[in-house]
């Protein structure tokens, strides 16, 4: 394996360890729902964000080694579009790192309908052809699938504590 093959863990690195520092930084009366905001604000500008336009890169401008290393056919057009997607996904991941609230939902569902999908792809590829290559059965195909659904998690996480927080009775 490439470090390439790691790039997805390297993101995830990125956003925990940046998630960390900013909360090192507003230790002082830090609430939860402030603490899982911050981790929602890395998660959308590393892995959303820079790693939508990273995705970009790879689909457009080094397209025939991004397609051989998913097991696709050199020279495949539709890899611009794939490209332009993650591009549209990864800028909303960097607005999203500011403009919380209803931007940030719209930028969930985006990301996880496109990365969910792409996730059976990978999987219907496995079944159907044997497709083992390591983007598309390796670490990327477990980033298309659980990475919507921990953004989903946190940000539903994230509304219910802030509730609490605004209104102790609830708890």
């Amino acid at each position: 394996m490439a470090l390439t093959d790691f790039t997805p863990l390297i993101f995830i690195i990125v956003a925990i360890v940046g998630t960390f520092a900013q909360m090192m930084k507003e230790n002082r009366g830090i609430t939860t729902s402030r603490r899982i905001e911050i981790l929602l604000s890395w998660i959308f500008l590393v892995i959303v964000g820079f790693g939508g336009i990273w995705a970009f890169i790879g689909h457009t401008f080094f397209a025939d080694r991004v397609a051989e290393s998913i097991g696709w056919p050199v020279g495949n057009p539709f890899q611009q579009e794939v490209g332009l997607a993650n591009l549209a996904i990864g800028v909303l991941g960097l607005l999203s790192f500011r403009m919380i609230g209803s931007f940030q939902v719209a930028t969930i569902i985006a990301y996880s309908i496109f990365m969910i999908g792409a996730g059976i792809g990978h999987i219907w590829q496995i079944i159907t052809t044997g497709n083992m290559a390591v983007n598309n059965a390796g670490p990327i195909l477990w980033m298309d699938l659980l990475v919507p659904l921990v953004i989903i998690m946190f940000y539903l996480l994230g509304q219910h504590v802030h509730r609490i927080e605004a209104n102790p009775s609830l708890k």
